[in-house]
């Protein structure tokens, strides 16, 4: 049905959680006041047809456009029905639409009251478009298919050790991948994301590295500095991804936290902490943001997979309430591995620097180890030689800066292979 009128309905939050809605989900709104009278611009909900959209925005505390509506029953004695069709990974504030100079006469502006108003349809396309300027509509593209086979080509890993991890990421949904450099922890934990989601699907996944200055502003929200220095509200990542993935609920997303131990990870996820386990995730387990003071929750669909660097013992991980939280996988060099034993085993030179590694790996603990990702893409003889005196050696001379005779013997043995 071709539409006729647009429409913004100003939601009480006391009435209809929105943003907790499934798209599809049906509701009703009232055009009776709580007192029993009928609501300013009742003329409105009588005027209003079936397939006609309705911008779903939610009155204080939030003030966002949360969302698009359509309406599925017209007015009966007391009601009408509208369908969510579409939720707002990015909200529209209340304070961007007033500044701009096409939506100053907004019917929603002139009066005090009021819960449904019409707009004009070049009032609606300027909605619109900054609705989707926040919130692109996704593009259709053909991703690579992606799964346990395209993982085991690509990833020096066992089959069974993919089983293991894959399960326990489904069923814990928070896991930390740890190990010493070089073991190829980033590249597993995004292609064990991709394995589980059936394709490259960059959209549903988020990238973010943690560093001593991260905040809960960047993380869930705050307000920050634009181009010009003025301070807005802004939505954080995580916070984000949260929302496309309760748009999303037959998909599953993931948040890849590079160097999770280089963050003060309880000031980062803030009050939304707790949130992240397994047995509070869900709408029925919600905190208020204090910023927005708006109902958040962490969806079912949503996996959290972490990386850390075991060596270095002033960033060990010693906040027992992230322990608790996350399950720890160790990601362990792979020199054994038949398939990277048939691709080193091609190149004598590299042949040799590898089974010196292994007797090196020998002397160290588990947490210092040098991972096989150094060696893992085919490289003539010279560049080889460079990764070994440029990164090897002075990563040795970290791992043995209390032992400098052991660094000295076994720098020189790799040194003179090359």
């Amino acid at each position: 049905m071709e539409t006729k009128n647009y429409w913004w309905l100003s939601i009480n939050p006391k009435m209809i959680k929105f943003r907790e809605l499934d798209i599809n989900d049906y509701f009703f709104y009232s055009c009776m006041t709580e007192q029993g009278t009928l609501r300013t611009l009742y003329k409105n909900f009588a005027e209003i047809k079936v397939g006609e959209i309705v911008i779903a925005y939610e009155n204080e505390p939030s003030n966002q456009i949360l969302g698009i509506c359509v309406c599925v029953q017209e007015l009966d004695k007391e009601h009408i029905m509208l369908k969510k069709i579409e939720g707002l990974t990015d909200p529209v504030t209340r304070y961007s639409m007033e500044t701009h100079i096409e939506l100053a006469n907004l019917e929603v502006f002139r009066y005090m009251q009021g819960t449904l108003f019409k707009l004009s349809k070049r009032e609606f396309e300027v909605i619109y478009s900054m609705l989707r300027e926040l919130n692109p509509k996704r593009k259709y593209q053909l991703y690579d298919n992606y799964n346990k086979e395209e993982f085991l080509k690509e990833v020096y890993f066992d089959e069974k050790d993919y089983d293991e991890l894959r399960d326990l990421i489904l069923a814990r949904k928070n896991v930390v991948l740890q190990g010493a450099p070089g073991v190829g922890k980033t590249y597993i934990a995004r292609r064990m994301a991709f394995s589980i989601i059936g394709s490259k699907d960059d959209e549903q996944m988020l990238n973010i590295q943690f560093h001593e200055m991260y905040s809960n502003d960047e993380f869930i929200e705050g307000y920050r500095p634009d181009d010009i220095g003025i301070y807005k509200y802004k939505t954080g990542c995580f916070k984000r991804i949260c929302n496309k993935a309760r748009n999303n609920p037959d998909k599953k997303f993931f948040v890849i936290i590079d160097e999770i131990n280089r963050g003060n990870i309880p000031k980062i996820f803030g009050e939304a902490f707790s949130l992240i386990e397994i047995d509070k995730r869900g709408k029925e387990n919600y905190i208020e943001l204090s910023c927005s003071r708006e109902r958040f929750y962490v969806p079912d669909n949503l996996y959290i997979i972490g990386t850390m660097n075991t060596y270095d013992e002033d960033l060990a991980l010693s906040d027992y309430a992230l322990r608790r939280r996350f399950c720890f996988y160790t990601i362990n060099p792979v020199f054994d591995n038949s398939k990277f034993k048939e691709f080193y085993l091609q190149n004598p030179l590299l042949t040799s620097i590898i089974e010196k590694i292994e007797e090196i790996n020998k002397e160290l603990d588990e947490s210092r180890q040098i991972g096989h990702s150094y060696f893992c893409k085919p490289m003539p003889d010279a560049e080889i030689k460079m990764l070994v005196k440029y990164s090897v050696v002075p990563l040795l001379k970290e791992y043995f800066r209390d032992e400098p005779e052991k660094y000295q013997k076994w720098s020189g043995e790799l040194l003179a292979i090359i």
